[in-house]
């Protein structure tokens, strides 16, 4: 740098053609200070001028990328708001089969739509109107399964059909002409057993809990029983670790004695049993034994929230399942392929529009020689007032994922439990 600036800044004299040197006024000059300033400037300008254009960018992105998460929040609330509107045309459905045709024990509505997407708005909207598409157009059939199931986007056709036919009567303006999309679904929570029950269970009677037995069932079976012994645990310790978790004592269920602390006084941080209810499912994995792959293997058969019961006409044999091995605690288990045999009886039972109340569902287990207790035929349902709606929206890159679950009492109000945005 020294040498650079001594050659800029030496003096230097003009020549005229002839050689002579030409007189100049005040000697040489130092006329590379000139040259050194000019680079300056243009290297502190160009620093500037690209600080500036960064800055400006990154602000821009950041304003673009919180107004497209704003609009993903509204696009996953609108998938919330829908099923709510759904829940409840369900439930004064199932009032009026009721009135008029009894207690069938159905969720008629939310069988047919268990989950909903704008794809699926779309093909619905483009095939219905009045200048709707094709219906026996083979593409079209297929792009309406797709959409269903939320494997593939509608094409532009079909969006600008549903787009023209989605006017209102108020406005011109399509409501299908949304700047992203959604999907939702929604869960009936009642189909899963209720961990909290556990709180009333004791030592002295803790085998003798329907909630308990209805764990153990779900537990149950040659393929989860294998794969627990592989990892040298048993399904009687992993719910008793779930009782001393909720339960007021401080004493280790079950048969096994003890400090229920002493379970978590050697983590890092220690920390103590909670001694109350579960608050959250994400809770669950601070229990000694069901973290990580006993956690994703069994707790989407569980819940904490709900009246407890659980309902029998959920489409899901797991849980015929959890109350068939139920039945056998006290027995010889009951193998796989027995409990198989009995799940495809009831099914062919509800083929024909039977077992829609616990009481068909009881007596039909005694006639095929399945004797649940009387304290579990009191824990069944057919009915559901708690339900899980998970809705994710997504504009540009911003996705937002909304969790609500919402209790419906028999006027239609809705009591808000959990509520969590990701």
């Amino acid at each position: 740098m020294r040498q650079l600036w001594q050659t800029l800044t030496r003096r230097r004299s003009l020549r005229d053609p002839r050689g002579r040197q030409a007189l100049r006024q005040g000697g040489g000059q130092r006329s590379g200070v000139a040259l050194l300033v000019v680079m300056t400037t243009v290297l502190i300008l160009t620093v500037l001028v690209t600080d500036l254009a960064y800055t400006a960018r990154v602000r821009f992105l950041v304003t673009a990328h919180r107004v497209d998460r704003q609009q993903a929040w509204w696009m996953a609330r609108s998938g919330v708001e829908i099923y709510e509107l759904l829940i409840l045309a369900d439930r004064e459905m199932g009032d009026m089969i009721e009135q008029f045709a009894g207690d069938l024990g159905i969720d008629n509505l939310l069988e047919m739509v268990p989950q909903i997407n704008t794809g699926l708005l779309t093909m619905l909207m483009a095939s219905t109107g009045s200048s709707g598409l094709d219906e026996d157009d083979e593409e079209l059939q297929a792009q309406a399964q797709a959409a269903l199931e939320g494997t593939e986007a509608v094409s532009d056709e079909v969006r600008e059909k549903a787009i023209e036919e989605g006017g209102g009567l108020f406005s011109e303006r399509s409501w299908l002409d949304m700047p992203g999309d959604f999907a939702a679904e929604v869960q009936l929570e009642d189909c899963r057993i209720n961990i909290n029950l556990l709180r009333s269970a004791t030592t002295a009677t803790l085998e003798e809990s329907p909630t308990y037995q209805l764990m153990l069932g779900r537990m149950a079976g040659d393929e989860n029983e294998a794969w627990l012994r592989e990892r040298d645990l048993t399904a009687r310790d992993l719910i008793a670790n779930l009782v001393d978790w909720v339960d007021a004592d401080s004493t280790r269920a079950g048969n096994r004695g003890g400090y229920e602390d002493s379970d978590y006084q050697n983590q890092e941080p220690p920390y103590h049993a909670k001694n109350g209810a579960f608050e959250t499912m994400d809770e669950i994995r601070l229990v000694e034994g069901w973290q990580d792959e006993v956690y994703d293997r069994f707790a989407e058969q569980f819940t904490i929230y709900g009246s407890g019961k659980l309902n029998i006409s959920c489409e899901d044999q797991q849980i015929d399942w959890a109350i068939l091995h139920s039945s056998f605690v006290q027995n010889p288990p009951l193998n796989d392929q027995s409990a198989q045999e009995y799940i495809d009886l009831i099914n062919e039972q509800r083929l024909l529009g039977f077992l829609n109340t616990p009481k068909e569902y009881v007596a039909f287990l005694r006639q095929i020689g399945v004797e649940p207790s009387n304290e579990l035929q009191g824990m069944l349902t057919n009915k559901t007032s708690v339900y899980r709606i998970i809705s994710t929206g997504l504009v540009g890159s911003s996705a937002v994922t909304m969790t609500q679950v919402s209790q419906f009492d028999s006027r239609g109000r809705n009591t808000m439990l959990y509520y969590r945005v990701e």
